[in-house]
């Protein structure tokens, strides 16, 4: 009995041994599927679908395109496409040349994915026509379109080559504690001894796998590779639907769907877009926790549910889990070939229920990573379990535990405990009570070490109805928790916020959560004057620049009569004071003087420079968003949002490199899609109306363009005095030289006329173009071609040179809308045409013009503010209506 015991214990974290044909490649098994189901649906996007045969045959085109582009076995090539067909048949042609491939999500910042393709020193960029000189890079560029105009001449059969287990499939590039992203090295046969080892799901060619996931994210590989390996049918979302719970709703409906695999965010987001009734899928979720309250409502909803765990280093899933019941939440056993140990400090394997680091080892265990000895040497140790020789395990980072039943409990990092006065705390079983107490949609609770001298829990929440006052369910929410857990499991602190932070991935960013000080929600109805130094110092710099004797601490910028260039300035004085800057929007949530002190006690690192500013985001109406003019200031819209209807939501667009870390865009497309992304995250399903100061109406535009191609309800495109002209880009010299030399005539005769009607007007807006000018050149003489001045103006002026370096290189398309042109009253400067501002040949269904008292510059200011208004709120309201 004895005996049997001790090999029960030694057998723990043991997954099944299986041989598998370990040195062959893994797109064998899909070749193979081909000839079994020549004509079987194999991939779906869109109207558009590949049979086995069309797959398999328009591949091997591909790999021997690319063979005749210099690949050789072993190659690496970075792809960068659109998620579409054409990306998975990229993809399949890339490994069956013999190359491995890095994927790059278009979507990701340009810097980092020019770091990718110069660490895995890619011989080639597999892209798109669209993305032609996107990055600046050394590797040669090879586009789709090209390929497929010239795939006949290429036989439709699989090319020889020297693949085997050991060879590359892919290099995926992680997160990296330096700022740099590390890539993972993963093989032919890592991926294949996960594929064959998800025989637990029983996945056969009669189902169908609905794919979501960005190429870039590990979990992709299942995605892509399960299905086509079974002969299964594999349907691909763009990046749009993939993050529109509705639209991903109505396909696991009537696409006959049978397996969905997610991270427990996008879980949330279906049960949240109305998902009521059972479907026929089995459901995979990994990447993160898996919480009892979301387990609780798609466990019924799904015809199976499976936990899995594992990570990018040890190939996508080392782990699974059957989850049947919310009071059974593991990441289960080890998959096949694979071992799970749990470890002390000193490397002692703890089979009995002991908390330790998950190790994980096997045949899913990477090479290492690509160019980072030091830190293989670190994370990929010698496995001195198995006495295999050279066999490496992958220390994780992780928390984990056996339970009785040999399941395994991931418990956290090891470098984030949440432990509090002692005590271990599971913070999901918090959020399973929370998450069913009235007016609360999401709970994330959490331990934070910078709100005092002791450890405080707090409860981040995003209310169901953001129009009720949280104050009226604290005491519910906190006596919900004392019925169920002990004292000390209650959160210290509830802090209402607008939206739970997600990474690119789709999972919770536990690092990215705001310092909940000024959202903590608290029974307060007394006035205080200024309390700390802090305090007194804002109060004194509001009370100096905006000429008031006395500002106290629950005062309001805007209720005091705060512009936009007064808080230019305050913001300015307040980062010489302090070192800290923070962005000009933070006044709208943070208005008063209180506020605006606890804002400045956060770490620098923590202060969020989003795009998207909530100016005034309450209201059941069709939200407005409005993008930054020349200057980059969002301040100037609020006059104007105030007086608009009570419930009229607006949003201001900001530049985020406004925070000095960001690398400021210069190219329109990517500018403009920069904010949709943020639109759509807080939007997904709109109706949209989109609108722009100036520069602003050039990005709102191409906004507009962008939205209307992605098949959403773009109801209003405005242009608050907006003036559009051509590029000149591709223009001969000799045109150029014409049209700029007779414009500068006109510009100066039009300046007699402006000095006519109003000398003194004429004379200071002259004055302020010029001085704009000494400025930007003082800039240049001061810090070179590179501009990396530092400070608010030093990094608004960086922006505004790339701004307008992206407006001289934009050509503009004309697009099937209306322009809604609101146009100064007073002129200011030349134009060629002075009725449409340039809209009319790009607008294809007209431009309706609405004259606003003021000019260019004033017509935010009050009293223009009322008038301009009245006229936009007008527009919106028939906008809605058409």
């Amino acid at each position: 009995m004895a005996d049997q015991e001790h090999n029960d214990l030694l057998n723990v974290g043991i997954g099944p041994v299986v041989e598998y044909p370990k040195d062959t490649p893994v797109y064998t098994y899909i070749a193979e599927k081909a000839k079994q189901y020549p004509d079987k649906i194999a991939l779906k996007f869109q109207d558009h679908q590949y049979s086995y045969r069309t797959l398999d045959e328009a591949s091997n085109r591909i790999a021997r395109a690319l063979i005749a582009e210099g690949i050789k076995t072993g190659d690496i090539i970075g792809i960068a496409m659109d998620r579409s067909a054409d990306m998975i048949i990229a993809l399949l042609g890339i490994v069956k040349s013999g190359a491995a491939y890095i994927p790059l999500d278009p979507d990701y910042p340009t810097d980092r994915v020019e770091f990718m393709l110069e660490d895995g020193a890619a011989k080639i960029l597999f892209t798109q026509r669209k993305y032609q000189g996107h990055y600046k890079t050394t590797s040669k560029e090879v586009y789709i379109e090209d390929l497929q105009a010239k795939l006949s001449d290429f036989e439709p059969t699989q090319p020889q080559n020297e693949v085997t287990g050991e060879s590359l499939i892919y290099i995926l590039y992680t997160s990296g504690s330096t700022g740099k992203p590390k890539g993972v090295q993963i093989r032919h046969r890592n991926l294949l001894n996960l594929e064959l080892g998800m025989a637990h799901l029983k996945m056969t060619s009669d189902d169908v796998l609905l794919g979501i996931t960005t190429i870039s994210f590990d979990i992709f590989g299942l995605e892509m590779y399960l299905p086509l390996m079974h002969g299964a049918t594999l349907i691909i979302t763009d990046t749009v639907t993939a993050k529109d719970g509705r639209a991903l709703l109505e396909i696991l409906k009537t696409q006959d769907v049978t397996f969905f695999q997610a991270t427990p965010y996008t879980w949330r987001m279906l049960v949240e877009s109305g998902w009521k009734d059972p479907l026929p899928i089995k459901g995979i979720t990994g990447g993160e926790p898996l919480t009892k309250d979301l387990a609780s409502k798609i466990i019924p909803l799904c015809k199976e549910l499976w936990n899995q765990y594992g990570p990018t280093e040890t190939t996508i899933y080392s782990t699974i889990k059957h989850v049947t019941s919310i009071d059974d939440i593991t990441i289960g056993k080890p998959l096949l070939n694979t071992q799970v140990y749990i470890v002390d400090e000193h490397l002692n394997n703890l089979t009995d229920g002991s908390e330790g680091e998950i190790l994980i080892g096997g045949e899913g265990v990477a090479i290492g990573y690509l160019n980072r000895p030091e830190l293989n040497a670190e994370k990929f140790i010698d496995d001195k379990f198995t006495g295999i020789p050279g066999a490496k395990v992958y220390r994780t980072g992780d928390l984990g535990r056996f339970d009785a039943k040999g399941d395994i409990f991931c418990l956290g990092r090891t470098d984030h405990q949440v432990k509090i006065r002692g005590y271990r705390i599971e913070v999901e079983e918090i959020e399973f009570i929370l998450s069913k107490q009235a007016n609360i949609k999401q709970v994330v609770v959490m331990p934070r070490s910078d709100m005092g001298p002791d450890m405080r829990l707090v409860a981040y929440i995003v209310l169901a109805d953001v129009n009720e006052d949280s104050v009226q369910h604290l005491d519910a929410w906190k006596q919900s928790l004392i019925d169920e857990l002990p004292e000390y499991m209650v959160p210290d602190d509830f802090a209402v916020i607008d939206t739970i932070p997600i990474t690119p991935n789709g999972k919770v960013d536990r690092k990215a959560m705001p310092n909940p000080i000024p959202f903590i929600v608290r029974h307060r109805n007394t006035y205080v004057a200024p309390r700390t130094e802090v305090e007194k110092m804002v109060a004194d710099i509001w009370s100096e620049y905006m000429n008031i004797e006395q500002v106290g601490i629950f005062d309001n910028f805007f209720e005091l009569g705060g512009r936009s260039l007064v808080a230019v300035k305050i913001m300015a004085r307040i980062e010489q004071e302090t070192g800290k800057r923070l962005p000009l929007a933070t006044l709208f949530e943070h208005s008063t003087v209180e506020k605006l002190s606890l804002r400045l006690q956060m770490d620098s690192k923590s202060i969020t420079w989003d795009s998207l500013v909530p100016i005034k985001p309450q209201g059941n109406k069709m939200p407005i968003y409005i993008v930054h003019g020349a200057g980059l200031n969002v301040l100037l819209f609020n006059a104007l949002a105030m007086n608009l209807d009570d419930d009229q939501p607006v949003y201001g667009l900001q530049a985020k490199s406004l925070n000095g870390i960001d690398k400021p865009l210069d190219d329109m497309g990517e500018i403009a899609a920069s904010y949709i992304a943020e639109i759509i995250a807080k939007n997904p399903d709109g109706p949209y109306a989109l609108a722009g100061y100036s520069l602003g109406g050039i990005i709102a535009y191409e906004m507009a363009r962008q939205m209307k191609n992605e098949g959403r309800d773009v109801r209003m495109v405005a242009m608050f005095d907006t003036y559009i002209t051509q590029t000149q880009k591709h223009d001969s010299w000799i045109k150029k030289t014409f049209d700029n030399t007779r414009f500068f005539i006109m510009q100066v005769l039009y300046s007699f006329v402006l000095l006519a009607e109003d000398p003194k007007r004429a004379i200071e807006y002259k004055w302020l173009q010029i001085k704009r000018r000494i400025i930007r050149l003082y800039w240049r003489i001061t810090h070179g071609k590179e501009q990396k001045q530092e400070g608010f103006f030093g990094y608004s002026n960086q922006i505004d040179e790339e701004n307008q370096r992206a407006m001289d290189n934009y050509f503009v398309e004309p697009v099937d809308i209306a322009i809604d042109l609101f146009r100064a009253k007073k002129r200011t400067f030349y134009m060629d045409d002075f009725k449409t501002m340039g809209w009319k040949p790009f607008a294809k269904r007209g431009v309706l013009v609405h004259d606003i008292p003021g000019e260019h510059n004033t017509i935010f200011a009050p009293p223009n503010d009322k008038e301009f208004a009245v006229v936009l709120q007008e527009c919106l309201d028939r906008a809605v209506k058409n």
